[in-house]
């Protein structure tokens, strides 16, 4: 298979301007350009630019894929609406999960690296990634904690440490998120593992109600400010984030260590597993009746199935003919009448013998059974 990468990149905040538009066609003549995204695929060669500059300078979220293995998402977030220190739990010392302060901005930088050859082309877009950064700046940290269990999976977390404050849904991810644990291929039984201990996801409306009706006058002029000196300001989106950060302060200290989440991980993993085999048995077993059933009904009538058989043949329908050929040898088989049906077959063989494409076809079935 030939090497494959793409490249994508958008912008979320705000259109890019003419002249950004001309700086990145510099950089690339080829390449999908609007105002809003950045697009471009390479068989051979590679991007001309460091995409994290790229990200830093124009964009909010990229997204890159290689065929051999690589995958990278990284995600753009405004400092001044976004507290840091709600992050940085769910950001160790990690190459696979890394918190980078850029000018103004913060970082998400996510890797996965995999020898994989199954994909020509990337399992996931910016359209439904991108909608992660629209969920962080709202304060929902799943995403945060799934960038997590990625260092964890990554074996960049020491077994004695304790995992970051939980956040709720973990068992209802959203559409995104599910995108997230896709595209990054995390642990499905580490993050089942890791929901056990994750509350269902509440209905925050009625307590921020509450929690707006209860703000001091003072803060409540600040936040009525900053919507007038920011017209474009998604007020609800911000006071909901701050809501949740305030929430999170209060959470319970987690309890669980990196190494009970990963004999969780593998307690579930054998319990799904013994799950499949038992459920591939079963459809084996399904399956098996139902061909002891089909050649018992085909018993009844076996004159007629070699008369089909030789219609077939003679039709050159030779892959239903095939499958007649060998339901009557396993019949045969089954009721210990091998000797008669090799004798019949070879009377056929001589009647039929022009037809080498069914006879091809018969020794290789014969090769492989």
């Amino acid at each position: 298979m030939s090497e494959y990468q793409c490249y994508e990149f958008a912008a979320l905040e705000r259109p890019l301007s003419a002249k950004e538009l001309a700086e990145l066609r510099e950089i690339s003549t080829r390449a999908d350009i609007s105002p809003t995204r950045f697009w471009n695929e390479y068989q051979w060669g590679d991007l001309k630019a460091d995409p994290a500059k790229l990200l830093e300078r124009y964009f909010d979220a990229h997204l890159y894929f290689a065929n051999w293995g690589t995958r990278r998402l990284m995600l753009r977030l405004p400092r001044a609406r976004f507290e840091p220190k709600m992050l940085a739990p769910y950001f160790p010392r990690s190459h696979a999960a890394r918190l980078v302060t850029a000018t103004g901005h913060l970082v998400l930088d996510l890797s996965s690296e995999e020898e994989d050859f199954d994909y020509v082309e990337s399992p996931g877009s910016l359209s439904t990634l991108g909608q992660l950064r629209a969920e962080l700046l709202r304060g929902d940290l799943r995403p945060a904690y799934l960038a997590w269990l990625l260092a964890v999976q990554n074996d960049e977390v020491d077994d004695a440490s304790r995992e970051p404050p939980v956040p709720e849904g973990l068992s209802q991810l959203t559409a995104a998120q599910d995108a997230m644990v896709e595209f990054l291929r995390i642990d499905i039984d580490l993050l089942g593992a890791a929901a056990t201990g994750s509350k269902p996801e509440a209905d925050d409306g009625p307590q921020l109600r509450q929690w707006v009706a209860e703000l001091p006058a003072k803060e409540t002029t600040a936040w009525l400010n900053r919507a007038v000196e920011q017209p474009d300001l998604a007020l609800g989106n911000e006071l909901l984030r701050a809501f949740r950060a305030m929430r999170q302060t209060k959470a319970s200290l987690p309890i669980r260590s990196v190494a009970e989440l990963r004999a969780q991980a593998d307690a579930l993993r054998a319990a799904r597993e013994q799950a499949a085999v038992a459920r591939a048995r079963k459809a084996k077993a399904a399956a098996e009746a139902a061909r002891q059933r089909h050649l018992s009904k085909l018993a009844n009538d076996v004159d007629g199935a070699w008369t089909r058989l030789a219609t077939l043949v003679a039709e050159s329908r030779y892959d239903e003919a095939l499958r007649v050929a060998i339901e009557l040898r396993d019949l045969a088989a089954r009721d210990g009448e091998d000797a008669n049906f090799s004798t019949r077959f070879e009377a056929f063989r001589k009647i039929h013998m022009r037809r080498r494409g069914f006879f091809d076809r018969w020794k290789r079935a014969a090769r492989s059974t």
